[in-house]
């Protein structure tokens, strides 16, 4: 009997980039009901865009923030599986040079954009990726403790309102990418796609 092992291990592999999509659609319409009192930015009698929302998410700490709220939560109880996929889309990134035409700079933890309306200036990104003082037992340096956060094996910026912005826009501009056809179904582009998909999934489930 023919051993078929590849052909079916090549249909079992998980397809990211159609899921990715529809997982957007549910916060589209998440953020639209939750935010529904939101008006446009420089046009209240205007219906608000998908960047007034972006921007509103970003901006809003608060409790009502569910997506925001989640992440706090999966970074404070130290969540070992949110923590890798935030550090293997950091590395899937950088295997890649993803620029979107109005930013400046390509999509990164190194150059996070923290505030769109200065995405033409460096003031608008941030770099989150840290480089603490090490103890030769493996502990973070006292003056350096309360400033990072570990993931997996990188260290980011215990601002967490800050991070959670920043990755927020970032999956923003990878959905944009996708949809508007300047992603390629190729190996590391699906990666970046695929822990877009688990971030977000576990900020939406809370």
């Amino acid at each position: 009997m023919p051993n078929y092992k590849d052909a079916w291990m090549s249909k079992a592999e998980l397809d990211y980039f159609a899921p990715f999509l529809s997982l957007w659609l549910a916060c589209n319409s998440w953020y639209r009901s939750h935010y529904s009192e939101l008006t446009a930015r420089n046009n209240p009698r205007k219906s608000p865009t998908d960047r007034d929302f972006i921007d509103k998410i970003k901006s809003d700490t608060s409790g009502r923030n569910h997506l925001y709220t989640a992440f706090k939560k999966k970074i404070d109880s130290n969540d070992r599986n949110f923590k890798t996929n935030l550090e293997l889309l950091h590395k899937a990134l950088n295997r890649l040079s993803i620029k979107p035409d109005k930013i400046i700079y390509q999509i990164s933890f190194n150059k996070l954009l923290i505030d769109y309306e200065k995405k033409d200036q460096d003031l608008g990104y941030i770099n989150i990726i840290r480089s603490p003082k090490i103890k030769k037992n493996g502990d973070v340096g006292l003056t350096d403790q309360a400033s990072v956060v570990k993931l997996d094996q990188i260290y980011i910026t215990s601002d967490l309102s800050v991070v959670f912005g920043g990755v927020f826009e970032l999956i923003y501009q990878i959905r944009n990418q996708l949809v508007h056809g300047h992603l390629n179904p190729e190996k590391d582009e699906h990666e970046m796609v695929k822990y877009c998909y688990m971030i977000l999934n576990d900020l939406m489930r809370g």
